[in-house]
């Protein structure tokens, strides 16, 4: 069985596997079930089956990690990459339109600029430590070699710690237009 890292990546990869623009509206969780077994929980969808183990979970927790500690066996890098851009734009498209009204969803706005960033961090840590790439053996998704066939500048150091930084400090800059929720 595969094995995720957090409850938060299992819903993630099974999303993935179940839709079509590959990234999951972050405000809602796929219909997924969960088991708890001796040693964590099994995550089941139409699509498949994921296993994240307790300890997993708790350590990515307290290290405020929301899809895991180390490198993803589900996604990667291309997929993470995928998966930035997409919450980015929904980030991005949610963001103009809010204005700090009441009624307004400001959780679409600030989730995705999470996941948007949380993603990119993702992708980062398939870089190795003095690398300007991200080598080979970081693809193994459809998705991820095709997103690396499709254009290999994505993964340079220099552009995922680009888009990172963006993500990071839009929702920064964000929070200190409208403070913190």
């Amino acid at each position: 069985m595969l094995t995720a890292r957090t409850l938060a990546e299992a819903e993630v990869y099974l999303s993935v596997l179940a839709t079509a623009d590959d990234a999951p509206p972050v405000t809602e969780t796929p219909e997924t079930t969960r088991t708890e077994g001796p040693d964590g929980w099994t995550v089941r969808s139409a699509v498949g089956e994921v296993q994240v183990l307790y300890r997993t979970e708790e350590a990515s927790r307290l290290a405020e990690a929301r899809f895991g500690l180390g490198n993803s066996l589900l996604l990667d890098a291309g997929a993470w990459v995928q998966l930035a851009s997409v919450w980015a734009r929904r980030a991005l498209d949610a963001d103009f339109e809010y204005t700090g009204q009441p009624g307004q969803d400001r959780q679409a706005v600030e989730l995705n600029w999470e996941f948007a960033r949380d993603a990119m961090a993702e992708a980062l840590k398939f870089l190795p430590d003095g690398a300007d790439e991200v080598p080979g053996e970081g693809f193994w998704t459809e998705l991820g070699l095709r997103m690396h066939a499709q254009d290999r500048e994505l993964f340079t150091r220099a552009k995922l710690t680009e888009d990172y930084e963006f993500y990071r400090d839009t929702l920064s800059d964000f929070r200190a237009l409208y403070g913190e929720q």
